[in-house]
């Protein structure tokens, strides 16, 4: 009778920490920040939406929600620091411990919401989470695994990404950028790079742009397609393959063709486009 006893008592305890809520957090602020200063966010397993305006100030608001039905195992407290340093902000999770084990039903809803100057620039380092960034034109770079990445009307010249297991989307772009994925697709249109260096494995690489005379772009993708297509301007093509079918429009020039070589040329301009490309396709468009 007193094992059966024993037993009961710490499924009561269990139960009642279990509704507790120790991971729920809301933030609603609003922070200094310079025209063109730079958010720092780290976060996981959040949806953050960014947005840029013309407003002086940055709005914070943070909703996390732990939903829970049964058993946890473990404990912890969740905190999201936001600290301002030189006309900056850094934004920080902070947690101690953690759910460990969970018998019953267990769901969290994260999301970040903020407004900020349009000026701003961004860093962002994440795990399993997607970000929807819109009308920022400072610099962007985002460091995250298993993440989406999709930025509308971001007119800044200055980007990097390091994406595992998801797609980068966007709509417009300019200047240098940098990309280095696994697993995910890249779609970028009405863009105007004068640098592209991008780096994929098992993803399609889609994107439009206009070539700057002498402008440097080398594009490497495993098992995916690359399809190129030029906005304006021209330059040489210069791909080399292994088991991969290139096809071009009216236009472009074939110059040299082999087994794992092949050079083709494009009208009014002196652009370099460096192509390495393994069992997938390769096309070449302009528009």
């Amino acid at each position: 009778m007193r094992s059966i006893l024993t037993i009961a008592a710490l499924f009561t305890v269990f139960t009642i920490y279990a509704q507790k809520n120790e991971g729920d957090f809301h933030l609603d602020e609003e922070y200094n920040i310079q025209a063109n200063g730079t958010i720092d966010l780290s976060s996981s397993d959040a949806r953050v939406f960014i947005t840029g305006s013309n407003r002086t100030n940055a709005h914070i608001k943070i909703d996390r929600v732990v939903k829970s039905n049964g058993i946890t195992f473990g404990s912890g407290r969740f905190i999201v620091d936001v600290e301002n340093y030189n006309g900056d902000l850094k934004i920080s999770e902070r947690s101690n411990g953690g759910v460990t084990g969970i018998i019953g039903y267990y769901s969290e809803t994260y999301t970040i919401n903020i407004d900020a100057p349009e000026g701003i620039s961004l860093t962002i380092t994440g795990d399993d989470g997607d970000y929807v960034i819109r009308n920022i034109h400072g610099s962007i770079f985002i460091d995250a695994d298993d993440a989406d990445a999709d930025l509308v009307n971001c007119k800044g010249d200055q980007f990097g990404f390091r994406l595992d297991d998801g797609d980068l989307t966007m709509d417009t772009g300019s200047g240098s950028i940098e990309i280095d994925m696994d697993d995910g697709d890249v779609n970028i249109s009405n863009a105007q790079f004068n640098r592209t260096v991008a780096d994929l494995d098992d993803g399609d690489f889609i994107v439009a742009t206009t070539l700057v005379n002498n402008g440097e772009y080398r594009i490497r993708t495993q098992d995916g397609l690359i399809d190129f297509t030029v906005l304006g301007g021209g330059g040489q093509f210069n791909i080399r393959h292994d088991d991969v079918r290139i096809t071009t429009d009216a236009g472009f020039e074939l110059r040299e063709k082999s087994d794992s070589y092949s050079e083709v040329t494009l009208a009014s301009g002196s652009a370099n486009v460096d192509i390495k490309a393994d069992d997938g396709r390769v096309r070449l468009k302009r528009r």
